[in-house]
């Protein structure tokens, strides 16, 4: 295993230092209302009053890479510490997810991998899904089996066959298993050259549940703290120090006109990516666009509806920053409000607050 300490970017941003609460009930969130958002001289300077400062939680991000003996990427997860500093998520993303963003260039993480390695796959993850790794390491099929013992046995839902390791192996059946590590890391490394990846992935995300599961209310002995950990193995001993929840992402074949040059490469739901990495990682998101940088509250069970908002967000260049759930008050009906701030959210310019009225108007 090889481990890779972050190279933080720092941005700096030119700020109207301004937070806007806007309670949104209107039937479908427009171009003409988002723009109202972005154009309006609403709102005050927040820093005209010195208003008392929130910074969001920090929230550490690991890259964790496998690949089989040959060295193909086999296998990508994210995980995230949580803000107490224990304990968090995993997020299981495809080796084959394109970061090329374009007919004319795409390119999979594993071709990315192939190329460059750990560390120009841990670049590639950042800019795909919009957030900052602190630590990152890599591992092959035998380092995966020692990383993956401290969690065996490990239950698993298995949505694909599972190759045989060795002409005296077996392969693994779709269904529920019961794994012991070596086997576990063969789930994760075996297949890595299979000309499509999609058939593999749901085996992926199981493992992962199946080590969330595993968890329980912690496996690790760790202390909470507020600190950036220093090296992978210090943020996997908190991440697994207590509860944990796993999750993989929403992606979508290129085919066709989409994808020219035939790659095997699939498209992520970036709205939805957007979504799980404000709810988990604010402290961690960039905002590469030249938009104000948004934070979205709405009330749960809209998950759908929020994707569309950030659809339309993103498409005018705006950055999703932080995510949450509060209760929805619906106290304007019909148009937006700009309310005068208490607080400045350091990293938000503008907070944008959906009614259930706006969300019940969005078809999911």
């Amino acid at each position: 295993m090889t481990a890779l300490p972050r190279r933080r970017r720092n941005r700096t941003w030119a700020m109207l230092v301004t937070t806007l609460v806007v309670a949104a009930s209107i039937p479908v969130l427009g171009y003409v209302g988002a723009k109202a958002i972005f154009d309006s001289r609403g709102g005050r300077d927040a820093g005209a009053d010195e208003l008392p400062v929130e910074r969001f939680p920090t929230t550490p991000v690991g890259l964790y890479l496998t690949h089989d003996d040959a060295g193909a990427l086999s296998s990508v997860a994210v995980f995230v510490l949580s803000p107490a500093g224990i304990g968090g998520s995993i997020v299981s993303v495809p080796v084959n997810a394109d970061v090329g963003l374009a007919a004319s260039a795409r390119q999979s993480l594993q071709q990315v991998y192939a190329e460059g390695g750990l560390e120009a796959t841990q670049a590639a993850v950042e800019s795909l899904l919009l957030v900052g790794v602190d630590v990152a390491a890599d591992s092959d099929p035998a380092q995966a089996a020692v990383f993956l013992s401290q969690f065996e046995p490990i239950t698993v839902t298995l949505t694909s066959e599972v190759p045989a390791a060795s002409e005296s192996d077996t392969p693994l059946s779709p269904g529920s298993a019961v794994l012991q590590a070596t086997t576990a890391a063969r789930v994760l490394t075996a297949g890595a050259t299979d000309p499509q990846q999609a058939t593999r992935q749901g085996n992926l995300d199981a493992v992962w549940a199946g080590v969330a599961q595993a968890v329980g209310p912690g496996r690790t002995v760790a202390t909470p703290s507020s600190t950036v950990p220093a090296s992978f193995d210090e943020l996997t001993t908190r991440l697994f120090g207590a509860q944990t929840q796993s999750r993989g992402l929403t992606a979508s074949a290129l085919t066709g006109a989409e994808n020219p040059t035939n790659v095997d490469a699939v498209q992520l739901d970036r709205s939805e990516a957007v979504l799980v990495f404000a709810s988990i990682a604010p402290g961690s998101l960039s905002a590469p666009a030249q938009g104000p940088r948004i934070r979205l509250e709405a009330p749960p069970g809209y998950d759908e509806q929020i994707k569309q908002t950030i659809d339309q967000l993103l498409f005018l260049h705006a950055n999703v920053v932080s995510g949450a759930q509060v209760a929805s008050t619906d106290e304007v009906f019909g148009q937006i409000t700009f309310g005068t701030p208490t607080v400045r959210i350091d990293g938000v310019d503008v907070t944008v607050q959906l009614g259930t009225d706006y969300l019940d108007g969005l078809t999911p």
